[in-house]
């Protein structure tokens, strides 16, 4: 497992996630898509988010090194904590 990818795939996976929450949220007509994939709108994200993780992973152990550094770690603690107080904030601001 090339853990340099591997981390480069969460982050990302987690911003999409982040986008994707307030998008559904924002667009029922999205919602309604997300729900018709698994039933309903949470399951509909979480298999997409399988999806789109299996796919960055791939890319980035493809066509990266596996070099991995504490920058790396760096980044996906902001990702973790930048999305969640995207999505914090969007609660607060939109309800």
């Amino acid at each position: 497992m090339n853990p340099k990818a591997l981390t480069r795939a969460t982050a990302m996976t987690i911003a999409w996630v982040a986008v994707v929450t307030i998008c559904s949220e924002l667009s029922s007509t999205f919602k309604e898509l997300l729900a018709s994939i698994g039933g309903h709108h949470w399951i509909g994200k979480s298999v997409l988010s399988l999806v789109v993780f299996g796919v960055l992973y791939g890319v980035f152990a493809m066509f990266g090194n596996d070099r991995f550094s504490l920058r790396d770690t760096s980044w996906l603690i902001a990702t973790v904590v930048l999305s969640g107080l995207a999505i914090v904030i969007f609660y607060v601001v939109h309800f």
